[in-house]
């Protein structure tokens, strides 16, 4: 079993959300299943500073180069990618999944998809391979996925993005951190992560049951 994990950069400000890869990492570990990152080798939207929370006008990043920098020495380009080589798909959350693998920091509602991420979301799905999404991620699977399946559902926290998965057809599940939801006829497990709480524990427990409930879609 291997399963592609999606990178978006680093830091929740212009990337992936570290702490929601780590605690993937360690749940795909802890049910010992095999895994490989991946990231798209261009520029990132922009370079967000953690520190003063202001964006660096005068930096420019890759969003491969800074995902390397989670991605434990075994990442690839995407675009170096097969779908053949993966029995599932898990997409970490991070404002990065708005700003480099989609246009909905600018576009909001009427924000399109990277072309090479929504080929990607919707290969996974018609090869009836399991896909997981937690925090943000699943407004990118809505609006992949939202006129190529009937029913489908996602789940959210506090009813976080709720307008915008309804307006992709996405019937919406309110759970909490420490739950994840499956849409079994769709093959997509979700957890709202970051979207529920700020409690690092509870999100561990909603990250390590998408990640069981995702293992067992495989068989």
């Amino acid at each position: 079993m291997n399963i592609g994990v999606l990178l978006s950069g680093c830091g929740v400000g212009d990337g992936s959300q570290i702490e929601e890869v780590i605690l993937t990492y360690l749940a795909l570990d802890k049910y010992g299943v095999d895994y490989i990152c991946f990231a798209q080798d261009k520029s990132q939207y922009h370079t967000f500073n953690h520190l003063n929370e202001k964006v660096e006008e005068s930096e420019n990043r890759n969003i491969l180069k800074e995902s390397a920098r989670i991605g434990r020495g075994r990442i690839k380009t995407l675009d170096d990618i097969s779908i053949d080589e993966l029995d599932g798909l898990v997409l970490p959350g991070g404002v990065g999944v708005f700003k480099n693998l989609s246009n909905y920091i600018l576009e909001k509602e009427n924000f399109v998809v990277d072309k090479d991420v929504d080929k990607l979301i919707k290969d996974m799905y018609l090869s009836k391979k399991p896909i997981a999404a937690m925090c943000g991620a699943t407004v990118l699977i809505a609006k992949s996925l939202g006129n190529e399946t009937k029913q489908l559902e996602l789940c959210t926290s506090n009813n976080a993005h709720r307008k915008i998965l309804e307006m992709n057809n996405v019937i919406v599940k309110e759970v909490n951190s420490r739950e994840a939801y499956v849409d079994i006829q769709n093959r997509i497990v979700t957890t709202p992560a970051f979207l529920g709480t700020q409690n690092l524990y509870e999100i561990k427990i909603g990250i390590d049951r998408m990640v069981r409930e995702f293992i067992e879609l495989i068989g």
